[in-house]
């Protein structure tokens, strides 16, 4: 039975550049790095509003620099809303999973705005933050990928500091991964038939986090330019048409727009068994991840709550075809009819 989701194993790439970043953008070993690059240039700066649904990650580089989070309320009632906060010295921003937010007007806004275009990278060009900054790990199999730029399109700091093996390990579980995919199992690979390469890239994760700001690999520069936007964008709106049908009834975006890249297919799962589905779907080999996991930085109040213990995010990426969607489908379906 083929896995489907988790780590991503290749890039798809095509011999043009894409043009899909600014000419003065800069790489940064992760996402994180780069953020991180842009903090150390609000001096003076001590309150950020931040959105009550997003990782940690996020997070966790203002609390280190000493900032105040105050959290604007976002929450799913018959489409996701997000209520923002404009009295914070910094605004950050963000769309979700690919799907086009409402135009935002910050014209009364006199603080400074920082927008994650992870999600969004494929879908829509912002040009309403003062920073923008976003990692591209989620999409492909880069190594590091960590992108950010500033409007003004002044130089951000980037340090040459150790990256404490994190891209050698990276490779390495990568590697594994496409092995374990091919069926090298049956050449008695022990350390590919034990999944090692899920190990390893855990022990990658551990590695970044000792990483401050660092620069990407030279290797994942050259792939980003030449991403395939254009195969990737289509295989994945096809196959997030294929669960969208099956699952219209539980989606938190409604709408597909047609400049959407969907990043995954979230949905609103009911009767809060969210957690049992996910965890029917990985006894299945298919791994759909739950965004996100609620730390000690966050600050939630039930309605808000209820988006990180009911969604989870179905896979539609460019890994897979549409039987792998139908595959995704009937195993939910199965999840139901045996509940």
């Amino acid at each position: 039975m083929r896995e489907i989701g988790s780590e991503y194993w290749d890039v798809p790439t095509t011999e043009k550049e894409n043009g899909l970043f600014p000419t003065y953008v800069q790489w940064f070993i992760s996402g994180r790095s780069g953020l991180k690059s842009i903090i150390t240039e609000l001096k003076g700066y001590h309150t950020v509003a931040m959105p009550s649904w997003c990782c940690d990650s996020m997070i966790k580089p203002f609390v280190d620099a000493g900032m105040e989070i105050h959290f604007y309320p976002v929450f799913w009632e018959y489409g996701l809303i997000q209520e923002l906060s404009l009295d914070c010295d910094v605004l950050f921003l963000m769309d979700y999973f690919g799907y086009t937010s409402d135009e935002i007007a910050l014209t009364e806004y006199k603080g400074v705005v920082i927008r994650d275009v992870t999600h969004s990278v494929f879908s829509k060009s912002y040009s309403d933050a003062n920073y923008f900054f976003g990692s591209l790990r989620k999409w492909a199999g880069i190594w590091t990928g960590g992108y950010a730029w500033a409007r003004d399109r002044h130089e951000l700091l980037i340090e040459c500091s150790d990256d404490y093996d994190y891209v050698c390990l990276r490779e390495k579980a990568m590697l594994l991964k496409l092995k374990y995919l091919n069926g090298m199992e049956n050449h008695n690979d022990s350390a590919v038939t034990d999944k090692l390469y899920l190990r390893i890239f855990d022990e990658a994760e551990s590695a970044l986090e000792k990483v401050e700001i660092a620069p990407a690999a030279e290797r994942d520069v050259y792939l980003a330019k030449r991403i395939a936007v254009e195969d990737i964008k289509a295989r994945r709106r096809n196959n997030a048409e294929i669960l969208r049908a099956a699952f219209k009834d539980w989606l938190i975006f409604p709408e597909l727009n047609s400049t959407d890249c969907p990043m995954f297919v979230p949905i609103l799962v009911p009767d809060g068994r969210r957690d049992e589905l996910k965890h029917f779907l990985i006894t299945n080999d298919i791994y759909c991840p739950a965004h996100w996991p609620i730390s000690g930085l966050h600050k939630l109040d039930s309605k808000e709550k209820n988006l990180y213990d009911s969604v989870l995010s179905l896979v539609c990426d460019q890994r897979y075809t549409e039987e792998d969607m139908a595959r995704i489908v009937n195993t939910v379906d199965d999840f139901w009819r045996e509940a």
